[in-house]
């Protein structure tokens, strides 16, 4: 009878349990995902664990055009690295997230902040070049010697 009182009371209080486990099986992971992906260096860089990208935390700060943003990703130094070069449009397009907003609205990771919505990208067709609009999502061609509203964001490869 005291086993079968046992079985009956383990069953009983592993079942919940088991509930909750499961619950938090699907809930969690989601979360804990989007916590993960970017880890702040809390020196100017900040590590994208989905593509092994490292990233400037911040942008240049002041429009900028094509030759001058490569110029600047050639010469950065940030977190003590000197290896950053200016990113792809599918770099850049990697960041974009349509759910997140950073500090000044535009949607990538918080812990990235651009102080404009679109960002340079090293591709060039002729006299064009490619940026990326971290508000719509979109790639844009214009002349490398533009220099309004768009901005820089060194990246390296992490080794």
């Amino acid at each position: 009878m005291i086993i079968f009182k046992r079985e009956k009371l383990s069953h009983q209080m592993v079942w919940p349990f088991g509930l909750l486990v499961l619950i938090g099986f699907f809930a969690m992971p989601a979360q804990a995902l989007s916590l993960d992906r970017f880890v702040d260096h809390a020196d100017g860089t900040i590590t994208d664990n989905r593509t092994g990208l490292m990233w400037a935390a911040t942008d240049n700060g002041d429009p900028i055009n094509w030759p001058s943003a490569l110029y600047y990703c050639q010469k950065y130094n940030g977190g003590g690295h000197t290896d950053w070069r200016m990113p792809t449009i599918a770099e850049l397009a990697s960041l974009y997230d349509p759910e997140a907003v950073n500090r000044n609205g535009y949607h990538l990771s918080r812990l990235i902040t651009t102080s404009a919505q679109s960002c340079w990208a090293s591709e060039t067709r002729g006299n064009l070049a490619a940026r990326f609009n971290f508000t719509h999502g979109d790639v844009y061609w214009l002349r490398q010697f533009y220099s309004g509203p768009t901005r820089v964001l060194p990246v390296r490869d992490r080794k």
